[in-house]
């Protein structure tokens, strides 16, 4: 039996099968697949890093002992399980030996990426590699068994927002020292290796990375995290922020570096130190005891609030028309008392309500916000009165609280011969004038209609609707004295409307304004004087003369009246005969006339004095043609508007130039 060959022959192929195996499983030994350290989460557990399979998985293929003969390829390909029980090719590379002989060119390990699109979410994969040598020898590595997670907590939706005791935390529920007990919403795929990082932001600057922020807790989430648990945050980080406005926020990290989507954020406003409080009711002065009319509306409404105690800087204010918050929220500044304008005025309007008579009561509230936490509101109740006689259309009306009502059209102006519409002249000067206006449809008895010219109501030209006179929609023309068209001047564009009211209504409506071309009014020129004579009309003799027997005459300040660069022409004419009650009677030949330039630097503006000279030429005459030796003289000066030549007042003095017993002694 010892002998038997087909013993020896079965030991001979024993011994080659157990060769053949310890050879391949040498061969296989050196097949290995490597993965970096750093690309995994858990190296023990075969977990990866789930975050960086956002650029796929990199593995390494080590250099293998027989590479194959010059010029020829060997071929690897890279398989990979992703869990589903099939091997799916992954990659591929050909390695040709160069035709010296040399050694590859590829750098070994040789890196192979797989896509990260043929990863699984979450699941347990398999890779090898099979090398196809130069002879078609087909040698597959050992098997990698890795953990693809990339799956964060709440997969991808934002975990909801963690719950506090309060959404202001102040000095009573998070003192110094303390801890803040905040409430991590259960989730259902927790794993008690799952991490939580809460940070706390400004509102105003939330980054779309919280890791930039301030971190105030990291610790693992509290067993059952599939359930509501709670966390301590210390006081003193919170508290280190100061007062603000804020966000908490966090991140659950898995144990595979898995970060989940930002969470829903949770505001909270910090208020540490002494908070507002003794807020005083606001003020409105214009409906105080009011009621506030459109016409107060009309110069600006607002608000005013007293200083509260435990003021500090960064207080905002809100303040609240009824129903309707006045936007933006102000500063409210380290003042005793703010003022907040109510804007946009028709605000009010909308308040009152459209349909709305009489007065009604409107409360006006204010809150003070420290870091987006609300103290008030703060309120008081006003009286309002918009009721207007003819209702607002369209609702609200675009241009509230301008008065003119568009239904009420602009009236027309003739002069008091009806030749010219919209225009006064100088042929008009001292007449009145005519206006005319269409009585509104809606016109009742009593209601009363006032015409105003250049702003100034015309009383005389005041009318009461009477239907028994008046029909609705029909023209009426009243009167507008002279005296009204004087005082309103010469103006290209001078303004005439008309303004409605009714007993019982408190607004009035007014008209479109009609623009009236007026030129009818020359300007009135005060009168020259002589700064000697004190009286004009006593006998002013040689003391009022110069000593070269000059006679100084006096421009009044023209300012307001005339302009620099104007020309008045004077005239100073010496008559025969001392009784001021007289007709005029010019001495014959002897006129002075002189012109002066306004602005000029003899001639200024604001007035001047000049001499009547020479003595022998105009004022001698005075003594010498008139038999009582006493005479009158005239002054007077005119200015050419382009229109007509305005002549100022004129000043008639008497003149008793003489001495007891010759003419006034003049030195020359």
């Amino acid at each position: 039996m010892a002998n038997d060959p087909n013993r020896l022959q079965r030991q001979m192929a024993s011994t080659d099968y157990l060769k053949m195996r310890n050879q391949h499983r040498a061969n296989i030994a050196d097949m290995v697949i490597e993965i970096k350290d750093e690309d995994y989460a858990d190296k023990t557990a075969g977990l990866l890093n789930g975050p960086k399979l956002i650029d796929g998985l990199t593995v390494y293929i080590p250099s293998w002992p027989n590479p194959p003969a010059p010029k020829e390829t060997d071929k690897v390909t890279l398989y990979l399980d992703n869990g589903s029980g099939r091997w799916d090719e992954v990659g591929y590379h050909e390695f040709t030996r160069p035709a010296d002989g040399g050694p590859l060119p590829e750098t070994f390990p040789f890196a192979m990426t797989i896509d990260t699109n043929a990863l699984p979410d979450d699941a347990t994969c398999i890779l090898k590699y099979i090398n196809l040598d130069y002879t078609d020898w087909e040698t597959e590595s050992q098997q990698a068994t890795v953990i693809c997670d990339r799956l964060p907590p709440y997969k991808h939706i934002p975990p909801s927002e963690l719950k506090l005791v309060a959404d202001y935390l102040d000095d009573d529920n998070l003192p110094a020292g303390g801890n803040l007990n905040v409430t991590v919403p259960g989730y259902p795929d927790w794993k008690p290796t799952d991490k939580i990082a809460i940070y706390l932001v400004d509102a105003a600057a939330i980054p779309e990375d919280p890791s930039d922020a301030e971190l105030v807790f990291f610790d693992n989430v509290p067993a059952p995290g599939v359930n509501d648990t709670t966390v301590q945050i210390p006081a003193d980080k919170i508290r280190a922020f100061g007062d603000a406005e804020c966000v908490f926020l966090y991140v659950l990290i898995d144990s595979a570096q898995n970060p989940s989507a930002v969470s829903v954020h949770k505001a909270v406003g910090l208020t540490f130190g002494p908070l507002p409080e003794n807020l005083k009711p606001p003020k409105v002065p214009q409906a105080d005891p009011g009621p506030l009319l459109i016409e107060d509306v009309g110069r600006g409404v607002s608000v005013w609030i007293d200083k509260y105690d435990n003021w500090k800087a960064g207080d905002k204010v809100r303040v609240t028309w009824g129903g309707t918050e006045i936007a933006p929220d102000l500063d409210f500044l380290n003042m005793l008392t703010m003022e907040v304008p109510v804007r946009p005025a028709v605000l009010m309007l909308e308040e009152y309500g459209q349909t709305t008579t009489g007065t009604k009561t409107t409360a006006v509230s204010y809150q003070i916000f420290r870091k987006g936490r609300p103290f008030g509101p703060e309120s008081a109740n006003f009286p309002v009165n918009f009721e207007v006689p003819i209702p607002w259309v369209p609702w609200p009306p675009v241009d509230w609280p301008d008065p003119v009502h568009p239904s009420l059209l602009a009236g027309e102006v003739k002069n008091f011969d009806d030749s010219r519409t919209n225009e006064l002249t100088r042929a008009d000067k001292g007449q009145s004038a005519k206006f005319t206006f269409t009585w509104h449809a809606t016109a009742i008895n009593d209601d009363v209609v006032d015409c105003f010219w250049d702003g100034t109501p015309v009383t005389e030209a005041q009318v009461t609707f009477d239907d028994s006179v008046h029909t609705a929609g029909d023209p009426h023309t009243v009167t507008i004295p002279w005296s009204y068209i004087k005082a309103g001047g010469n103006n290209k564009e001078l303004p005439v409307h008309y303004q409605v009211q009714r007993p019982g209504v408190e607004n009035d409506l007014h008209s479109a304004p009609i623009d009236v071309d007026v030129n009818a009014i020359a300007v009135e020129l005060p009168a020259a004087s002589f700064p000697k004579i004190d009286n004009p009309t006593g006998y002013p003799g040689c003391r009022s003369l110069e000593p070269d027997g000059a006679l100084k005459v006096r421009i009044p300040d023209l300012t307001g009246l005339l302009n620099a660069g104007d020309t008045i022409s004077f005239v100073f004419i010496p008559m025969i005969g001392d009784d001021l009650g007289s007709p005029e009677n010019p001495i014959p030949g002897v006129k002075f006339e002189k012109d002066f330039v306004l602005g000029d630097s003899a001639s200024p503006l604001t007035g001047f004095d000049f001499d009547v000279t020479p003595y022998s030429t105009y004022i001698k005459p005075l003594y010498d043609l008139n038999p009582s030796r006493r005479g009158r003289a005239k002054i007077q000066y005119f200015f050419d508007d382009g229109t007509e030549v305005v002549g100022s007042a004129a000043l008639v003095t008497r003149t008793a130039f003489h001495s007891p017993a010759d003419e006034c002694p003049i030195t020359p």
